[in-house]
């Protein structure tokens, strides 16, 4: 038996996610406790922040839990190098920090827990791993921290953030999720609309974004196939193209939530490119933890320093 129990729950709009998870766990041999709540949440907020008291009240069961979020995939063993405290980070042009989706934690941490719950309720416009990222900064804990990579299917690094995998992937946390509504992970991640465009087609753009950095399969097929403009409903690595109507989505979302294909960027390099393109000034990310500030008593108790974070995986 494996020395962690992997956990995560569910919503109603989010269990279709959940039989995935459990057969990756069947396969590998992993104690799995997962949960369905029966609500949905008002905002995404609420959501991340249920997953702390998730969290806590899991490690009075088991001793070291492995947070997944409920979409992730287990494509390869968990290596036993991966152990408490651990989670998930990533980097973009515009921001790098904690990604909370992949977190191992152990029954030592229940007090950062309850620190981490408490500056959660104090900042709640925020999610909750940049509230953990900003405590990790802030007090005497160090996190091992494993990369992940949005764009590059050749890259080393073992956490995929998206549908697709490679020789070395040994976690795939895609964003699909995401399709039915991006426009509110948008402003929970970042905090403003773009005021230039339409609602509408700054969805359609957010979703081909989360396309090219989930899509599993070869994208210069899919365009051949959309420019020829023969195939109805074309089946591909758990999508499908309409390229009669210029439609497409993933698989679990169609046709309900199906979008123009033919919405900029037109190719996986522009996205990649605008993905990675620096920002004028700081990120959203950047100015939310500026503003955070640890309490006087709890500098004290925990011990606050420069955050020493520690890569067991060299970045990229």
């Amino acid at each position: 038996m494996s020395p962690f129990t992997v956990i995560s729950y569910y919503t109603p709009k989010f269990e279709c996610f959940a039989k995935g998870l459990e057969q990756d766990c069947e396969r590998f041999g992993y104690r799995l406790h997962c949960e369905g709540v029966e609500r949905e949440f008002d905002n995404l907020i609420q959501a991340f922040d249920f997953k702390i008291t998730f969290i806590r009240n899991m490690l009075k069961r088991y001793p070291q839990v492995l947070w997944l979020d409920i979409e992730c995939r287990i494509v390869k063993p968990i290596p036993p190098c991966w152990t408490s405290p651990l989670i998930s980070v990533y980097e973009t042009g515009k921001s790098q920090g904690f990604s909370s989706g992949v977190l191992m934690l152990d029954d030592t941490k229940l007090d950062f827990i309850d620190l981490w719950m408490k500056y959660a309720a104090k900042y709640p416009q925020y999610p909750d791993d940049f509230v953990l990222d900003f405590l990790a900064r802030s007090i005497s804990i160090d996190f091992d921290t494993i990369p992940l990579e949005f764009y590059d299917r050749q890259t080393s690094h073992l956490i995929a953030r998206g549908l697709w995998e490679n020789e070395n992937t040994v976690v795939q946390h895609p964003t699909i999720n995401r399709w039915p509504d991006p426009m509110q992970y948008r402003k929970a991640f970042n905090g403003r609309k773009l005021k230039h465009r339409t609602e509408s087609e700054s969805i359609s753009r957010q979703r081909k974004g989360i396309y090219y950095r989930n899509f599993g399969g070869n994208f210069e097929q899919i365009h051949g196939i959309m420019k020829a403009g023969i195939e109805t409903e074309y089946c591909d690595s758990g999508w499908i193209f309409d390229a009669v109507q210029q439609l497409y989505a993933p698989e679990l979302f169609w046709p309900a939530y199906a979008d123009d294909y033919t919405t900029k960027p037109r190719s996986f390099e522009r996205s990649m490119h605008n993905f990675k393109k620096k920002p004028k000034g700081d990120s959203f990310r950047t100015k939310a933890m500026r503003k955070m500030r640890l309490d006087r008593d709890d500098a004290k108790r925990f011990g606050a320093k420069s955050s020493f974070i520690r890569s067991i995986f060299p970045w990229r």
